[in-house]
Order: C-alpha cells, then structure tokens, then sequence
C-alpha cells in the first residue's frame, strides 16, 4: 500500500453487513478464550489489537476530550505529525498495533491496527471494515496471491465515520462487511502469509494461513492463499483441497480459480483448467487474474479477446506495467508494431527494470 493519507467519509447506514457483536471489542482474555475455541494456541499467535499502557496514556494525551469523533480526529492528526508521532510507511511489512507503535513503521494494515488499537483503549467503538467490492492480487510465478483492503469505521447515530489510509484511493467505498476481532486476527494472519511466501518460506506461509482459515473459516482468500502456499511445498492434494474450500465460500472466485487452472495445466488437465477458467466471473477480477486470462485468449488466437481483457487490467490499475507488457505482446501478435513499441517504452517508464518488457525490445525490430 501506499503512504496512507486518512479520508474520513460519512456514510449513511444500509451499506455494512454486520456480525454479531458478541465478537466485537473482545478483551484479551476473551480473545484468547475465544481462539483456542477454534484450534489454534494464543502463544503462537499475536493479537493484532493489543495495547500496552504507554499506548494507552498516549491515546488520551493526542486525543483530549470531546465526541468520539471529535477525539478520532485528534488522534488522527497527532499520529500523522511527523514531529508527535514520526512514522515510516512501507508498502510491506505487517506488524501488531503494538509493534508499528513502538516500531514506528509498517504498511496500511500496520497503520489500521494501531488506529483502531489506540482508538479502542479511548473506550470507542471503532473497528476494521472489509472493502468488498475492491481484489488485489500480486503475481507470484504463475500464481496469483491475494491482497485486501480495509478501512477503519466508527459507527454513531448518525451513521458511520470510515477512515481509509491508502493514498492512491479516491473512491469512497460502496460496498463494506464490517470486521469482528477474529475476522481482524486472520486479515493480519494472513498478511503475515503472503509476506513469508514473498519471501521464499512457504512453510512458514503454510501455518499463517492454516491458522488463518481456523478463525474465519469463510475466509476465501486465505484459503486460496493456503493453496498457493501448499503447492509451493508440491502438496498437490492438499492445494487441491484448500481451493475447494475458497470455491465453497465464493464460487466463482476469479483469483482462486485462475490459480487452480494452473494447477490443472501442471498436471496435464487442460480440459479441467479450461472449465476452471471459464467459471471465473471476471467482474471481480483483479488486473493479474484478467491478464492470466488474457494469456489464454492470446495463445488460443483470440487475439481481440485478449486486447478486451489487458484493456480492462490496464483501466483497472493503470500504473501496473503488466497490462502494458500484455497489450504489447497482443499488438506484436496482430502485427503492430509501433503500437506495440509504444507500450512497451509506457511499460519501462513505470517499471524500467521490468524483464519481460526488455526482453521483447531486444527481440524485435522495431522502427
């Protein structure tokens, strides 16, 4: 994510699927009951809202007296000043509210938890919301990993304050599922996944996410990240199963479905990876999944079939250079070349070390 900037937005009620609030503002005891009632040991893993005293006394200091919201917004300015509150913001780098407060840096999940974490010790109701209608994905090989974004929320009579720290975002969300603290718990679980898999340790990967899917078993990104991170480890059956279980929350999951038709295509499968693919619903697709799909117009021959996708990536994220690289290869495909040069410069403009860009200015002759 990017270096966050708050937004703070009012929406009206009607628009944030709620669940029951008994897991709601859970203390630490409850939060430990209520995680070895699920299977997984609280000594293993870290409560992403735990605050510490000293947290606590600062809290009160910055956010002085008032309306909850009043208050939130003091906090919000004392913990975006860099002369109270100095803090490095990295796009990677999942962290507890306790380490990105004592750490002072960590990424836009990092700088929710502390948010919602110091809010809470002030005895308001402010939790994490899940941004429903937005799929991030980064790419992994030829596998696809799944990124979320969330906001912070308030709830009051008037309707809900929401605090988003991700800069390049000006949308106001429409379309939110409100977070209970096992919910927060397995978001940063399974942040702390991707970042192990990133990193080349898919066993470590394996465990967030595994504890993970234990919390909220309806996460399906998490488990179709347990997927990825068990075929890392050649666990076929078990990626296979892990798949099945994301497709049984969301079946037409685009992002698990694009990773289980490769799946299929390395065993040999490519009538099952066909069907995969064609179930998709692509509506909610993320840019990498529309240019994996577009891959398989263009190999196919498809080749406006695939320009349509890449297109589609490319409005998505325009800054991603992927969807650059793709719509060249579709335009060297139709024999364009000065199109396809065009966005291959674009592409090298955004990325300049991009390798696949590189590759094909080296093998072509372009005008």
């Amino acid at each position: 994510m990017k270096h966050p900037a708050l937004l703070a937005l009012l929406l009206l009620g009607g628009c944030v699927a709620t669940r029951p609030p008994s897991l709601y503002f859970l203390s630490q005891e409850r939060w430990e009951a209520e995680v070895r009632s699920r299977g997984v040991e609280p000594a293993q893993i870290a409560n992403p809202l735990l605050v510490t005293e000293h947290m606590r006394q600062f809290a009160l200091r910055v956010a002085g007296t008032g309306t909850p919201t009043e208050r939130l917004a003091n906090l919000q300015r004392a913990l975006f000043d860099e002369d109270t509150f100095p803090f490095s913001y990295e796009n990677r780098g999942t962290f507890t509210a306790a380490e990105a407060f004592y750490r002072r840096q960590g990424n836009c999940l990092s700088f929710t938890n502390l948010f919602v974490a110091l809010g809470r010790s002030l005895g308001l109701p402010v939790t994490t919301a899940l941004v429903t209608q937005t799929r991030g994905s980064e790419r992994e090989g030829d596998l696809i990993v799944v990124n979320t974004h969330v906001v912070a929320v308030l709830s009051h009579a008037g309707g809900l304050n929401l605090y988003d720290f991700e800069r390049s975002r000006f949308e106001q969300p429409r379309a939110l599922q409100s977070l209970d603290d096992m919910w927060i718990t397995a978001l940063y679980l399974n942040n702390r996944g991707t970042e192990e898999l990133r990193g080349g340790r898919p066993d470590a990967a394996t465990r967030y996410f595994e504890n993970a899917v234990k919390l909220v078993p309806t996460f399906a990104g998490a488990w179709g990240n347990l997927g990825v991170a068990r075929r890392r480890l050649a666990n076929v059956e078990g990626a296979l199963d892990a798949y099945a279980h994301a497709l049984a929350v969301e079946p037409g999951n685009p992002t698990v479905l694009t990773n289980l038709a490769a799946l299929y295509r390395f065993l040999g499968k490519e009538a099952e990876a066909q069907t995969a693919l064609a179930a998709a619903n692509m509506a909610t697709a993320s840019p990498h999944v529309l240019i994996v799909r577009g891959d398989v117009e263009l190999a196919q021959g498809h080749v406006e079939e695939a320009i349509r996708l890449y297109r589609r990536a490319r409005h998505r994220q325009p800054a991603l250079a992927e969807s650059w690289v793709a719509l060249a290869r579709a335009e060297l495909a139709r024999g364009r070349l000065h199109t396809a040069h065009r966005y291959l410069k674009k592409a090298l403009k955004l990325e300049p070390g991009n390798q696949q860009a590189l590759a094909l200015l080296n093998l072509h002759a372009f005008p």
